[in-house]
């Protein structure tokens, strides 16, 4: 793959929660396109990169974040907790961390930050209408609704403090779908790794996109200006048997299981929502 930002080789990149499913994916390659790779996750790191430095900090600690972030040229974010699950779970992983390191990139002047958001910030919409990135939030989980926060968030610091910063909602990242489901949700690494690097070196503001590859069953679409061109496609995929089988109907809504756990109501409402006078 041609390095299409060769000024990142003279940058120092922070990457959270490198240790992390989707983080770690990106290790090597961001690795491979800056100066040093500082990466950091509460748990130890391993197999570093010759130009990679491992840095093990609990990010709701504030006095620790402020450390670790001196010095850095930008700030590629995604620890957190990636399930639903309580407020006490969720708030010192994904809004106190959060929060901390915001607050250190502006006291060390970042002036570009990259972060995990996810799609079900809007997976209460129905998964018969496509939507955009200007389309209402409508979060699924406690965990959505913390990822929304980094979204208003991110805004904040960039219309007070003029951090630019790119969210990226993604859906599933894995080397190929494995159901029905991650037809539509599906995000190749390679397309992640292309929505990072234009995250840290594009023209950006307090931009988001969703993190899907050029899917044709996708739910959701990325604005038409964006510089963002997938290169794969879960549309190449044929998918077992027992994996096709799978409905979509048995998920009406976007979220998937995330809406469906302790929903109570009429699946229809979110569909009713947009006829209504």
């Amino acid at each position: 793959m041609t390095d299409p930002n060769p000024h990142l080789s003279d940058q120092t990149i922070l990457l959270t929660g490198a240790a992390g499913k989707v983080a770690r994916r990106l290790r090597a390659p961001l690795a491979a396109r800056c100066k040093t790779l500082l990466s950091t996750d509460i748990v130890a790191g391993e197999s570093l990169a010759p130009n990679e430095r491992f840095v093990r900090c609990d990010l709701t600690d504030t006095a620790a974040v402020l450390e670790l972030v001196g010095g850095v040229n930008g700030v590629v974010h995604f620890a957190g907790y990636p399930r639903e699950a309580g407020w006490d779970t969720l708030i010192p992983a994904n809004i106190v961390a959060l929060t901390n390191l915001w607050e250190a990139a502006l006291a060390g002047g970042v002036r570009r930050v990259v972060y995990a958001s996810t799609n079900h910030v809007v997976g209460m919409h129905p998964v018969t209408r496509r939507i955009d990135v200007d389309a209402e939030i409508k979060c699924d989980s406690r965990y959505g609704v913390t990822k929304a926060f980094a979204e208003v968030l991110a805004r904040f610091y960039y219309e007070k403090y003029a951090i630019e910063s790119l969210g990226l909602r993604i859906g599933r990242v894995e080397d190929q779908p494995g159901d029905q489901r991650m037809l539509s949700t599906w995000l190749h690494p390679e397309d992640l790794l292309q929505q990072v690097l234009l995250g840290l070196t594009g023209a950006v503001k307090a931009d988001l996109l969703y993190g899907i590859s050029a899917n044709a069953r996708s739910w959701c679409s990325n604005p038409p200006g964006s510089s963002y061109r997938p290169a794969h496609s879960a549309d190449t995929y044929v998918l077992p048997a027992r994996a096709s089988n799978a409905s979509t109907q048995e998920w009406p809504f976007q979220g998937g299981p995330f809406a469906a756990q302790g929903y109570v109501g009429d699946p229809a409402r979110a569909a009713n929502f947009y006829t209504r006078s």
